[in-house]
């Protein structure tokens, strides 16, 4: 079993990130800036209808129009349109006015049939349905124990209903690529991806290719957040559109509207939940009834009670309300925000009704058969220091006089983030000192770059600035797709692999160059190679021993180098306006645990972003449908609300690692700090104002609703 070193020189440090400066000056050029010699730009015609049947589709006038090179119908006469923004045509022409100009000259006549795009729509009696079957698909269920003779005994209980809405990935570079033929028998794309080795096996096949005869680009990406594992339609079709076109490259980016509309959201989620605590303030019961959309796709896979699974009776059932609308796509730790949101909104209130500090009511809630309890335990006083939890929080209600309110709020969350074997990288170490590193993976923001030359580094007693360090092309040995947080951990042990067994080979060959030494005299440090625990020669002069021939060898996924499971919590304070209803974030701290950090920068950065996606889920996000055209109100980054500079607030960030990290290795961080910060935020809101908010986010209609049915219920 493999072991990172003990006394590393570069792994665990604070190294910028090898592209760092490319992205700052705007010289990195990312897929949607690649324009190759004889390109044609793409348009895609979508539904304005969130449900609808084609009727007939005219293409004439289009084709004649100056510049059109290929039009492709998608959704013939008879095909049932099922959202706003479903594919119906393409167009590729000379230039983007071109191709628009040629979509609004397609002439179609639709048979618009009824549609519902809310929860309540969709499960009203005798409402249309998106599919054959019905509407309402129940989901999982789970029952344990008696929760229903439990909660009529337990000391204290509350029951009520939390909504979170649906939201957008929002990605600043919109889903596409470009794709050219070479020939019959080649393709090329430059593809804004989150797996680029998946994306050559789509485009293989929509073009009849072999995988191998296709290669797909991504040196940069602009955001996924798991959004952009195909090539989907409209990678697909740009594809066919550039054979059409005689194999001239095809530059296919969804506009901002089809982007909001078509690819992806995070399912909504609502609760009805009961709980219930005995009087030393353990949790005894849960029962909860919940139902979410995620459009034409699947809903939220609910994880209640989140964290507390040690509660020993429950029943949780779910359902899956189909709507008029997009498709869910996984986003940035799918499932667990909306159901951290849910679960932590209940164990506050269930505290504030017992008359607990909502600190110590979830430390006397955790499992003690999860091995995250003792992570939990010990980070939770690390935050509370930080935050100020023990000075500043008041209780619910009782923050103050005035028109602003001041409140804490804290939540927990945990995600899995493990290695995957089968992932290859290759390392070449050639004659003039130069070392390539080459895997077929792709860094969407998470350092994979750097992190892959820190290791190469590392092990060969170089710089990371010294490695090549090369991803973003389907040709290299096949690479992790970036989700799930398992980029980092699974190619991390296949680079050690690749990196050790090419060191290994090079003291093989050179070690009787050098005082007839043997090969496992030999180590490298400070860029020199040392025999007998003296230095020899420089890395340059090592590798000049070589010849004419370099080393190059493939590197496996191997135990021992990653692990699993992680858990973190996260504080809000915040200020909200009576009047006005506006919040306003003021700290966030976030102690994060995640095994063997490699990137200490790379690392805080995936912190601070995870967090400010976090708040963004938090305040302002949401997709806002109209019932009567069925249509997305908010498509655009006018009214799709999202934190300017001014609404971030102080965020302080710390690592934990337990005390006995022997086993815990590299753990994926890319995902779970942003999965809490919203329902600490929500906490933090009821905390300041005396009352529950029960729907996300916790914008000004929001808070102000709750104020008011207080008020009318006499709660306030």
């Amino acid at each position: 079993m493999a072991e990172w070193p003990a006394s590393p020189n570069v792994i665990g440090k604070r190294i910028p990130r090898l592209d760092g400066l490319l992205k700052a000056s705007g010289k990195a050029k990312y897929p949607s800036d690649v324009h190759p010699k004889g390109l044609l730009f793409g348009a895609m015609l979508y539904s304005p209808h969130a449900h609808a049947k084609v009727k007939s589709i005219d293409t004439k006038a289009a084709e004649k129009l100056p510049g059109v090179k290929a039009v492709l119908v998608i959704a013939g006469p008879g095909t049932t349109l099922r959202y706003h923004g479903d594919d119906i045509a393409a167009v590729a022409a000379e230039t983007e006015e071109q191709a628009r100009d040629a979509i609004r000259a397609i002439k179609i006549e639709y048979d618009v049939l009824p549609h519902v795009v809310t929860e309540a729509q969709s499960m009203a009696e005798g409402a249309p349905v998106v599919f054959k079957g019905g509407n309402v698909k129940k989901g999982r269920s789970q029952t344990k124990g008696k929760p229903e003779d439990t909660m009529a005994s337990a000391a204290a209980t509350i029951e009520a209903t939390y909504t979170v809405p649906m939201i957008t990935h929002v990605c600043l570079e919109t889903h596409g690529l470009t794709v050219g033929m070479e020939g019959e028998k080649k393709a090329t794309a430059w593809a804004s991806t989150q797996n680029v080795y998946g994306i050559a096996g789509d485009l293989a096949q929509a073009l009849e290719l072999d995988r191998g005869d296709v290669t797909v680009y991504t040196e940069f990406m602009g955001g996924g957040f798991g959004s952009k594992f195909n090539a989907d339609v409209w990678g697909t079709t740009a594809a066919k559109l550039s054979k059409m076109a005689g194999g001239r490259p095809v530059k296919m980016f969804l506009d901002r509207e089809q982007e909001h509309c078509a690819a992806g959201n995070r399912p909504s989620a609502t609760a009805h939940i009961k709980m219930g605590a005995d009087r030393e303030g353990k949790i005894v019961s849960v029962i909860a009834e919940g139902h979410s959309t995620g459009g034409v796709g699947n809903g939220t896979n609910m994880i209640l009670p989140y964290v507390y699974r040690g509660v020993p009776h429950y029943s949780v059932g779910q359902s899956n309300a189909l709507t008029n609308r997009g498709g869910s796509r996984a986003m940035r730790a799918p499932n667990h925000p909306q159901s951290c949101i849910l679960t932590e909104a209940a164990v506050d209130d269930l505290a504030e009704k017992l008359g607990m500090d909502p600190l110590e009511f979830r430390l006397k809630n955790l499992d003690p058969g999860s091995p995250m309890t003792p992570i939990y335990q010990a980070e939770i006083p690390i935050g509370a220091e930080l935050i100020g939890w023990r000075e500043k929080r008041k209780p619910r209600g009782k923050t103050g006089t005035g028109p602003i309110r001041s409140g804490l709020g804290m939540a927990l969350h945990t995600w899995g983030g493990g290695g995957n074997p089968g992932k290859q990288v290759s390392c070449t170490i050639h004659p003039d000192g130069s070392v390539d590193i080459k895997t077929a993976t792709q860094d969407i923001g998470t350092g994979a770059r750097t992190i892959l030359a820190m290791i190469a580094a590392e092990m060969l007693g170089l710089q990371p600035t010294e490695i090549n360090s090369l991803i973003g092309n389907s040709s290299y040995p096949p690479g992790q797709p970036s989700g799930g947080s398992t980029t980092t951990p699974t190619m991390a042990p296949p680079c050690y692999d690749a990196v050790t067994k090419a060191r290994d080979a090079l003291f093989k060959k050179v070690a009787s160059a050098f005082n007839n030494a043997r090969p496992e005299d030999l180590s490298l440090k400070q860029g020199q190679l040392w025999a007998g625990g003296e230095p020899v020669a420089s890395w340059k002069e090592a590798c000049r021993k070589l010849g004419t021939s370099p080393i190059s060898v493939t590197g496996e996924f191997v135990d021992g180098l990653s692990s699993t499971g992680v858990g973190g919590c996260q504080f809000a304070e915040v200020s909200v306006d009576l009047e006005t209803g506006e919040v306003k974030v003021k700290k966030i701290v976030a102690i994060q645990d995640s095994g063997l950090i490699l990137d200490l920068l790379t690392w805080e950065s995936q912190v601070y972003g995870g967090v400010i996606m976090g708040l963004n889920y938090g305040l302002f996000e949401e997709v806002v449908m109209d019932p009567t055209s069925g249509r997305m109100l908010n498509p655009d980054m006018e009214w799709y609300k999202l934190a300017g500079a001014s609404d971030i607030p102080e965020i302080v960030v710390r690592a934990y690692s337990p005390p006995d990290e022997k086993g815990r290795q590299v753990i994926g961080v890319g995902e779970p700090p942003t999965i809490s910060t919203a329902a600490a935020i929500g906490n933090a809101v009821s905390n300041a104002i005396g009352v529950r908010v029960t729907e996300w986010p916790m914008s000004p209609r929001n808070v102000l609703n709750a104020l008011a049915t207080a008020s009318r219920e006499g709660r306030s």
